[in-house]
């Protein structure tokens, strides 16, 4: 199956060429059902990570070339997203032993996915 060509626009230019993995892939990798996370809402998590990964990484205009590592942190970068929305202040474990934990802004594994695809800008 031919991915479908998706393209988003930021500030009058087209930035995802390429098609990020269909929702039901998505949704089989993360293991959130349908019933706690809509179609439409876990589509919008799609869109804006797949935006946010274009604008970092250098993405194949071709819909068909995404590399399995851009398609793994997008798979990553949807699970992060998900398991968040519960925990809108950041903070874990209010109650337990050690106190109180912030929710981590980066995750190593994404990095290192989606590293030899990263734009770099000089000056």
């Amino acid at each position: 199956m031919i991915p479908r060509t998706r393209t988003i626009r930021a500030r009058g230019r087209s930035l995802v060429r390429a098609a990020p993995p269909p929702v039901d892939d998505v949704r089989a990798w993360i293991r959130v059902p349908a019933t706690l996370l809509p179609d439409e809402q876990l589509q919008q998590v799609i869109d804006a990570e797949a935006l946010i990964q274009a604008r970092l990484c250098r993405i194949p205009e071709d819909p068909a070339a995404l590399t399995p590592d851009l398609v793994q942190a997008i798979y990553r970068r949807v699970a992060r997203e998900v398991a968040a929305k519960g925990v809108p202040l950041g903070m874990l474990g209010g109650d337990s032993e050690f106190g109180t934990a912030r929710l981590g802004r980066f995750d190593a594994e994404i990095e290192r996915l989606e590293g030899p695809n990263r734009k770099v800008v000089v000056g």
